[in-house]
This record gives C-alpha cells, structure tokens and sequence, in this order.
C-alpha cells in the first residue's frame, strides 16, 4: 500500500502510521495473487486460499502497525478478475464460481459454491466474469470454449438459475 494520502509513493523512509504498507500475502512460490476486492475488508484471491487482510477492529483504517491477514477460505483462485455484488465478492476456481461474503455470527468470510447443484455448467472453465444488475441480477460466466453461463441470482429469495448460451463473441 501506498504512503497515506500519497497514492504513487511508496518511500520507506517515511515511518509510522502514514507510511507505506510492504507486506508479503502469499505462502510460497505457487501462491500467486489472482484478484483483490474491497468487501467489508480488503479480500485478496490467491492461488491456495482467500485471504482477509485487516486491522484489528472492524472500522479502523490499515496502517503499517496496524495488520494482520487471516485465511477463513481455502478454496484458492484461478487468474481470473473477481466481481463484486453488493456485499459479496464471486470468484473462478478452475470450472467452478463461488461466492464469498461475510459471516456476521462467526465474525468471518465463508464461501459458497454457487455451481454445485449443476457442476457441469463450467465445464470448459470460466476465463472473464461480468455483472448485470438490471432487470435481474445476472452473473456473466464467458467460458473458454466461446460459450457463455448466465447465473440469474437472488440472494434474498434464495434464487439460483444457470443458463447456458451459445454466442456470436458478443453478449449486450
């Protein structure tokens, strides 16, 4: 992270809470970061797991002193740029989508699979996820055969439906 109120400095001389944030989030040389997402707290998608990185209160702001990651979900990621819906974060682990949002009872992040009742829909693997609010919300899967699945998702009614389309190479 960059030094505080200075978005293309990263000096490490400048010490204290307004100083830069240098830390490492990866476990190893296979746990590459795919995607970050600004949920609740910053959530970093990695090759092995998500990790939550924080500070040690839900509203306090990151600073250099004040860090720590947690791993709550060990799915891991596949290289592909996760989408935001509302509070969640929906991330690509090979031919699978998940959803990952914020536990309030366990005070944590959990993931679901949101393709479990029909695993096959994500058969080629997903390569670029999109997000379409209206009329519905809608979940963009391009796949890598050139076909697309569109989730159409209610999280308060509960409500999963998966589509599978062929296209021209244009979805509007």
């Amino acid at each position: 992270g960059s030094v505080s109120d200075a978005f293309e400095s990263y000096d490490d001389t400048i010490e204290g809470d307004s100083g830069p944030i240098v830390r490492s989030l990866g476990s190893g040389p296979v746990d590459r970061i795919n995607w970050l997402l600004s949920l609740q707290r910053l959530v970093a998608g990695a090759e092995t797991s998500e990790k939550v990185v924080r500070s040690n209160s839900l509203d306090e702001p990151l600073t250099p002193t004040v860090f720590n990651i947690k791993s709550p979900s060990k799915k891991g990621s596949t290289a592909v740029a996760a989408v935001k819906v509302d509070t969640s974060g929906l991330f690509v682990r090979n031919n699978r989508l998940f959803q990952l949002e914020f536990n309030g009872g366990a005070f944590d992040y959990e993931t679901k699979d949101l393709t479990s009742f029909i695993p096959e829909i994500g058969g080629a693997g997903f390569v670029r996820l999109a997000v379409q609010r209206y009329p519905d919300t809608r979940i963009h899967g391009v796949k890598a055969d050139g076909t697309a699945a569109i989730l159409i998702f209610d999280p308060n009614e509960d409500m999963k439906c998966w589509i599978d389309i062929e296209t021209d190479g244009l979805i509007e």
